[in-house]
């Protein structure tokens, strides 16, 4: 840790704190912004709200407000610095530090949710990969009843998000191991977002892939094409140009200068408001309640009320505001307003198990940033001279694979997978929603098309939880579960606003989604065995070299069980005798005028990781909203330069 700061207090003297931003950024307060006419009231300024706002102000004329309950933090080494990932998870001057409830099949341990309390929301907490689903998934989501959500039809969001760019000769530092390369047909162009790949890899990165090829799975040079298994080089959200993380406050500073886009911070929503009179038949908002320090004030909008807040306060936000079970609000004395069981319900989350393995001293890793200070110290000034290097590179090799593909040929493991999961289902009660989601996981499952698991490699310790030893090197190989069967939800405690809902995941509720772990684990193990990269290895140190049976390796799974930080679907966007919360146009059942733009809204989970998604869902919003459908068949486009860059 010594030789982080180090780093990030280089990088502080060099990036002086920008006065005049933020002075331009709180250039509103309570009393002013509540007295402003709005035609939109955004909740939440994280990835998708700033994504959507942005959007909606960009011909100049329309006036949106954002209610952010963090700050605008630009210049901050905790957020900039790509190597810093997951320094800043955990405090709460950029995380609401969301826990779970005690997960029964976890011995009644808590997991921690990391969510961004920041302008720029969790993307300025995430590890910065950017990549994107199979197109089967996305299809799932129109095949569940959503009208323009396919993969074409959400394809064109992708590419208006953001901007890649390729690497030039000479920069292209560890990409021998051939894993990857981009179709200009598929990335994007013009966006606010940035991204790029890595400029330094480690020892560990080639050998991993030829590991995993020798175990049959391939390299992918087309991930984001629509089919994304096999082992691949990911993009990440790091702007070429400065070496910073390229996160969701882009787009607020791209629209600073605007006075149609007025931000407020520090400001938390406590409560939709309603006209008196339907639109019809259908509840109208007039606008949103807000609290800063205590006082209460409230903000007006003459059009529409968009809901942003995240996968866990978009829920509650709704709840209490008398949009949800109606049983549910009574017993916290809320009046129903509109009766809508699906509030809160659907939670999906990926759940992963990481393993910790020494390797042999000599081996370059990231580990050489905490134990070298010479080595620290001139990355330090490589990224503040040319903006590149260690610290400006993350996690990035991934491997996708399906279920079977972890059984490495051994059918009867798979068998019993299968077995586990259709005596879990047969005796399990479903929702309308559930039965379509499983018969959906299950064609998945049987025809290899999209991934039920994936491997991330990461070359140093400190992400598990053992503590790294001085003088040591690591890696650390998860395994983390794509398509859970387990769900879970999010739902209010009480009827006060200021306290976080109840996140219950149910973590392996579904014996299959345990089954699945306890071989993912299996298969990471015969991976770090095989060569080339077994001869890098010095031991495993956790779980310990006497765990080598599959009752060991669910102990195991139970015990280090982690969220990787990708919850979705508590607003699930499906049809209302499905159980949804939001139509395909992304308003909510019963009401004119409100709607949930972010990740809660995701109906069926994705083998990916969100950002990018999630922005493709701030932008397709924005479309919708602007071309007035009543389904997502809406993709707009950039037209020039809206946002002023």
């Amino acid at each position: 840790m010594a030789t982080f700061l180090y780093a990030i207090s280089a990088l502080a003297a060099a990036i002086p704190a920008s006065s005049s931003l933020i002075q331009r950024a709180a250039a509103t307060d309570a009393t002013s912004f509540s007295a402003q006419s709005f035609d939109y009231i955004v909740v939440g300024a994280g990835t998708a709200g700033l994504a959507v706002a942005s959007k909606l102000a960009a011909d100049g004329t329309t006036k949106v407000g954002i209610i952010e309950a963090g700050e605008y933090l630009p210049n901050d080494p905790l957020i900039d610095v790509p190597k810093n990932f997951g320094l800043n998870n955990g405090n709460p001057k950029y995380d609401w530090r969301f826990n779970t409830t005690p997960q029964v099949q976890l011995g009644n341990r808590t997991v921690p949710h990391p969510r961004g309390k920041v302008v720029g929301g969790s993307t300025a907490l995430n590890y910065l990969v950017f990549n994107r689903g199979a197109k089967v998934e996305y299809d799932a989501w129109a095949e569940i009843g959503n009208d323009g959500w396919d993969w074409a039809g959400v394809l064109p969001s992708f590419r208006s998000s953001y901007n890649y760019t390729a690497l030039t000769e000479g920069q292209e530092v560890g990409s021998g191991f051939n894993a990857s390369s981009e179709n200009s047909q598929d990335v994007g162009s013009g966006g606010v977002i940035q991204a790029t790949y890595n400029t330094y890899y480690t020892d560990l990165n080639e050998p991993y892939v030829e590991a995993m090829k020798s175990l049959n799975i391939s390299t992918n040079n087309s991930p984001d094409s629509g089919n994304p298994l096999g082992i691949y080089n990911t993009p990440t959200s790091v702007d070429h140009k400065t070496g910073k993380r390229s996160y969701a406050a882009a787009y607020y500073a791209a629209n600073l200068d605007k006075s149609n886009f007025v931000v407020l911070t520090g400001a938390h929503a406590t409560k939709i408001n309603f006209s008196p009179d339907k639109r019809d038949g259908k509840v109208v908002a007039s606008g949103v309640t807000f609290q800063i320090n205590g006082t209460s004030y409230v903000v007006n909008a003459s059009k529409e009320v968009i809901l942003s807040a995240g996968v866990f306060q978009s829920p509650q936000l709704l709840e209490l505001s008398g949009i949800g079970n109606a049983t549910l609000l009574q017993s916290y004395g809320i009046a129903s307003v509109i009766d809508l069981p699906g509030v809160g319900e659907n939670l999906q989350d990926h759940a992963m198990s990481g393993q910790l393995w020494q390797v042999n001293p000599g081996v370059e890793t990231w580990d050489q940033l905490r134990i070298n200070q010479t080595f620290a110290g001139e990355a330090a000034r490589q990224y503040n001279t040319t903006h590149d290097g260690p610290l400006s590179s993350t996690i990035s090799t991934l491997a996708f694979t399906s279920f079977k593909a972890t059984t490495s040929g051994n059918d009867t493991a798979y068998q019993d997978m299968l077995t586990t999961l259709d005596t879990w289902l047969n005796s399990t009660t479903l929702t309308p929603l559930q039965k379509k989601q499983y018969d959906i996981q299950k064609r998945w499952m049987n025809e290899e098309t999209a991934p039920g698991m994936e491997f991330v490699m990461v070359p140093m310790g400190g992400l598990t939880r053992t503590r790294p030893a001085n003088e040591t090197s690591y890696l650390v190989v998860s395994a983390i579960l794509q398509h859970p069967f387990s769900r879970g939800s999010v739902h209010i405690t009480s009827n006060d606003p200021l306290q976080l809902p109840a996140v219950d995941p149910r973590y392996l509720s579904s014996p299959f989604d345990t089954a699945a772990l306890v071989q993912g684990v299996a298969f990471a193990n015969k991976l770090v065995s095989t060569a080339p990269l077994s001869n890098l290895i010095t031991t495993r140190i956790d779980p310990a070299t006497n765990f080598t049976t599959s009752q060991h390796f669910e102990q195991y799974v139970r015990a280090s069980l982690q969220s990787i930080k990708h919850p979705v679907g508590t607003c699930a966007m499906a049809p209302q005798n499905l159980n949804g919360v939001v139509d395909s146009s992304l308003k909510v059942w019963g009401s004119a005028n409100i709607r949930v733009v972010d990740a809660s809204i995701v109906p069926q989970h994705i083998a990916a990781h969100m950002q990018s998604t999630v922005y493709a869902i701030g932008e397709k919003a924005g479309d919708i909203i602007k071309s007035g459908s009543s389904t997502g068949n809406a993709n707009g486009s950039r037209g020039g330069n809206v946002y002023g860059w």
